[in-house]
C-alpha cells in the first residue's frame, strides 16, 4: 500500500500550513500581551508620578503654611483643590481602572479639599489668635495631611505592584515566544 506522491506532499503542506497558521496565531496573541503590559506599564507609570509629585506638592504647601504661621511669612500655597497636581488628577481623568486606586481617589477627594479649605480657615484664626491656629495647624491640618499621604503612599505601593505585574507578564510572553 504506497501513498501517491500527491497525498504526501498534499499533507505535507498541509501540516506545514497548519503549523504556521498556528505559529501565527502563538504570536499574535503574545504580541497583544505585550502590548497590554506596556498599556499596563505605563498607566501604572503615570499614576506612580502624579502621586509621587502631589505627595512632595502636599509637603512643600504644609511647608509654606507653616512658615506663614510660624514665621510670619506670605502663604503662597493655593487653596483651590481643584489646581494642584493632586487636584488635577482627583477631579480629571483617572488615568487608571485598578479599583484599588479608584477607591482611594475616592476617599483623597473630600480630604484634599477639606485639606486645602482649613489653610484659608487657619490663616482667618492666625489674625485673632496666633496660638489657636498653629494649635489647628498641628492638631488638625498636619493630621489630614498624614492621612491624605497614606493614601498617596497606598497609591504608590498599588502601582509598583501593577509595574511589577506587567514586567512578570511581559516576560512570561517573550519566554512563550521564544519557545514558539
Amino acid at each position: 500500500m504506497r501513498k501517491s506522491i500527491k497525498k504526501m506532499v498534499g499533507i505535507r503542506v498541509a501540516v506545514a500550513l497548519l503549523a504556521v497558521l498556528l505559529f501565527s496565531v502563538m504570536m499574535t496573541i503574545n504580541i497583544m500581551s505585550i502590548q497590554h503590559s506596556e498599556e499596563m506599564n505605563t498607566e501604572a507609570a503615570q499614576v506612580l508620578d502624579r502621586a509621587q509629585r502631589a505627595e512632595a506638592a502636599h509637603y512643600k504647601w504644609s511647608a509654606n503654611l507653616s512658615n506663614a504661621l510660624y514665621a510670619g511669612t506670605e502663604f503662597t500655597g493655593s487653596t483651590d483643590p481643584t489646581t494642584c497636581v493632586l487636584g488635577q488628577w482627583l477631579y480629571g481623568e483617572a488615568g487608571t481602572d485598578n479599583a484599588t486606586i479608584l477607591q482611594l481617589r475616592n476617599e483623597m477627594k473630600p480630604l484634599h479639599k477639606e485639606l486645602d479649605q482649613s489653610a484659608v480657615q487657619t490663616l482667618e484664626m492666625y489674625k485673632q489668635s496666633p496660638s489657636a491656629a498653629q494649635s489647628y495647624y498641628q492638631n488638625t491640618i498636619q493630621k489630614n495631611l498624614t492621612t491624605l499621604v497614606g493614601k498617596l503612599d497606598t497609591v504608590v505601593e498599588e502601582s509598583r505592584i501593577i509595574t511589577t505585574e506587567s514586567a512578570a507578564n511581559m516576560k512570561r510572553a517573550i519566554a512563550i515566544m521564544h519557545a514558539t
